[in-house]
């Protein structure tokens, strides 16, 4: 079953970016959103859009590395909007460095946020929904979750472990009729790359440089995440590359490995052509 004709929705980090692009996106269905981020300035901006686009916004602060905050985002979702139909745990950050050079409190600090939060915010919705009988929710991984690249270990780990945390809930809920749905994109073009936390400068260009140089922009990959969505589909990972090297890793380990090897030479390659 497809989301209603106008969903209830809560999104995390929906300041700037894909967050953003999903508020406006459901802002077309009519959606109620409640609009949340730690920056409250980003999360009034995403608001305006959406009640420009044609929808109801609400805003909400909130630091989903917070188990207390996350519990007073849903109470204010039941307030303001009576229930909720999609739950979009979205909020994130990038980091990249080598094993043993990105420091500790990195590590940290990345799987408070990427995988912490979406642990917060499934533990806590999760009992909601199953009282109300209904109800979605939209994980935001990467293709980081599926395919693993050098220097990037933090980012690796805290988006596998949305996969993981995503296919487990999805196994949990089935006779539910409450949804899950993982997302994996690849490259698109946001922000987060610039706003990054990294070991060298030389992975800050990489990371930026391939941000930058992505075809498709946000508002692309929320549709089609809304569409997976709707089809109820556990994976949607929107992008080609994304889809070649999940097959490539699960066909052939080994083949894998020497593709990532070779990826990882043409992208530092790419890196001394543009200097």
């Amino acid at each position: 079953m497809s989301l209603p004709s106008h969903p209830r929705a809560v999104i995390t980090g929906a300041g700037t970016g894909l967050g953003r692009a999903l508020c406006e996106e459901l802002a077309r269905r009519r959606a109620r959103v409640l609009v949340t981020d730690i920056n409250a300035a980003s999360a009034e901006e995403t608001a305006l859009r959406v009640t420009r686009a044609g929808g109801e916004a609400h805003v909400h602060v909130c630091d989903v590395t917070e188990p207390a905050q996350v519990e007073a985002m849903a109470d204010a979702a039941e307030r303001l909007l009576g229930g909720v139909d999609l739950l979009v745990n979205n909020a994130g950050v990038v980091s990249a460095g080598p094993v043993g050079e990105l420091s500790l409190s990195e590590w940290k600090r990345v799987l408070d946020i990427n995988l912490w939060g979406v642990i917060h915010g499934c533990h806590v919705f999760v009992p909601r929904m199953r009282r109300q009988g209904a109800g979605h929710i939209l994980n935001i991984a990467s293709a980081a979750g599926l395919v693993y690249v050098p220097d990037l270990a933090a980012y690796n780990v805290s988006k596998a472990g949305v996969v993981a945390l995503s296919e487990t809930l999805h196994a949990e809920l089935r006779a539910t009729g409450i949804g899950v749905t993982v997302a994996c994109p690849s490259f698109f073009r946001t922000q987060i790359a610039s706003s990054g936390a990294y070991a060298n400068d030389t992975l800050r260009t990489l990371a930026v440089g391939m941000m930058d140089a992505a075809r498709m922009g946000p508002e692309v990959v929320a549709r089609r995440l809304l569409k997976a969505v709707d089809a109820r589909s556990l994976y949607t990972v929107p992008m080609a590359d994304a889809r070649w090297g999940w097959r490539l890793r699960r066909m052939s380990p080994s083949l894998f490995l020497r593709a990532v090897a070779a990826m990882d030479r043409s992208a530092r390659a790419w890196l001394l052509r543009r200097r």
